[in-house]
């Protein structure tokens, strides 16, 4: 993924805040519960922002955290949810 890509979630997946899971994905073949930074990056990927100004942003959320790593950790993360067609990328 580049830093020009625009992440969003799928058509039929939706992000979800649960009373009594905390964060769900909700997906065709199910329920996801998220947790960690999970909920944090998928609320960025709306489809208006970059996969940059998402790790930009989440960088500063998480006290100015290493650019670097915030960048590959999420690139991880979504490249997983881009495999199981639940990301899609402009």
């Amino acid at each position: 993924m580049t830093s020009a890509s625009i992440p969003r979630l799928a058509r039929g997946c939706r992000l979800r805040e649960d009373a009594d899971q905390g964060w769900v994905l909700l997906i065709p073949e199910g329920v996801l519960r998220l947790s960690g930074p999970g909920p944090h990056i998928l609320r960025r990927c709306d489809g208006s922002r970059t996969f940059g100004e998402i790790v930009t942003e989440l960088a500063q959320e998480f006290n100015d955290a290493e650019t670097a790593r915030v960048e590959a950790e999420t690139n991880a993360f979504l490249n997983r949810l881009i495999e199981r067609r639940i990301v899609v990328v402009e």
